[in-house]
């Protein structure tokens, strides 16, 4: 029996969707898989995609997903995981049903508290922010608040990132990186931290995040993301940031099979490299505003998706992360 025959409607909780509904949206996003395709560009991740099974076209990045593969790979995501805080006190368990909070990122500019005049962010802004999160009980777990601007050259600003927080917290983080260069050297400093990568491995105390390029598409630097981070053994959160009439269908539905089919090429990916790779099914989708061509993270139609990604993830037996406001 797989994971989606367990799931019931009668789950306590809101629920947007009827288990109907969430069948429709995986048949949907099956005839995507299979028949149109996700493009992930990159020689490496096209040999790991093959030896799945998977269909891949060289010229054009393309790639399609044999249902049975797709759902032979859900079945290996751990329905759980134990994320840790360096001081354990703050470990915390990912998909056991419980809710757990986190500061929204990664903002670009900040009101200086000092002179009140706006700003570029700094890394310092980072170390500063973070600091004070560490400190609120409400907060569970934290992502990078700030980009360090100051940065130069900005191709290393994710590392700068990355050591600002892990100077500055005992808390477990979301952590984001640019490519698979740089998160070859995460890992490292990760390990140094952790006692060394078995230990890393063994108590993961970071979530990579990695978003794809909707529609239909994880970038050649995403997708090195999620390599590098599956193999050493880090819990990845593929994360869709789509807005539904502009980069996306405009029905909500629409929008959640293709973010749905995005979510499950990223996924089989870590699970080929690394199988029973934790994962994080991601979500910060919103509408396109028609008149300002903008992406209201306050709209309502936010929320309502938050809400399906919840069911998708309950459906799936994957942890869920939702952006909110």
């Amino acid at each position: 029996m797989g994971k989606r025959d367990n799931y019931s409607d009668s789950v306590l909780g809101f629920s947007m969707l009827t288990k109907e509904d969430l069948e429709k949206i995986h048949e949907a996003s099956m005839d995507i898989l299979e028949n149109v395709g996700v493009v992930v560009a990159g020689e490496k991740v096209h040999e790991v995609y093959k030896s799945a099974g998977c269909i891949c076209d060289a010229d054009t990045g393309l790639v399609k997903f044999p249902r049975k593969v797709v759902e032979d790979c859900i079945e290996l995501v751990p329905a759980q995981f134990m994320l840790h805080g360096r001081d354990p006190k703050y470990d915390i368990v990912v998909g056991d049903g419980s809710l757990h909070y986190l500061n929204f990122g990664t903002g670009v500019a900040i009101k200086d508290l000092d002179s009140g005049e706006v700003r570029p962010t700094t890394k310092d802004d980072v170390g500063n922010i973070i600091r004070f999160m560490d400190g609120l009980p409400e907060i569970d777990l934290l992502h990078v608040p700030v980009t360090a601007g100051d940065i130069v050259p900005q191709y290393y600003k994710d590392l700068h990132e990355g050591e600002a927080i892990l100077h500055n917290t005992v808390k477990p983080f979301v952590h984001h990186n640019t490519n698979g260069k740089n998160t070859r050297r995460w890992v490292e400093m990760c390990a140094a931290v952790a006692g060394g990568k078995d230990k890393l491995r063994e108590k993961p105390f970071t979530i990579m995040v990695v978003c794809p390029n909707t529609p239909l598409e994880i970038t050649p630097e995403a997708a090195e993301i999620i390599y590098e981070s599956a193999r050493a053994g880090l819990p990845v959160n593929v994360l869709s940031m789509a807005l539904a009439g502009g980069t996306s269908p405009i029905t909500l539905a629409g929008t959640l099979a293709v973010t749905n089919s995005e979510f499950m090429a990223g996924m089989v990916l870590a699970q080929t490299v690394n199988p029973g790779n934790p994962m994080v099914y991601g979500s910060s989708t919103t509408i396109m505003d028609m008149i300002t061509t903008t992406s209201p993270v306050g709209a309502p139609e936010h929320a309502i998706v938050g809400a399906c990604v919840a069911q998708l993830g309950k459906f799936y037996g994957i942890p869920a992360y939702c952006g909110g406001t």
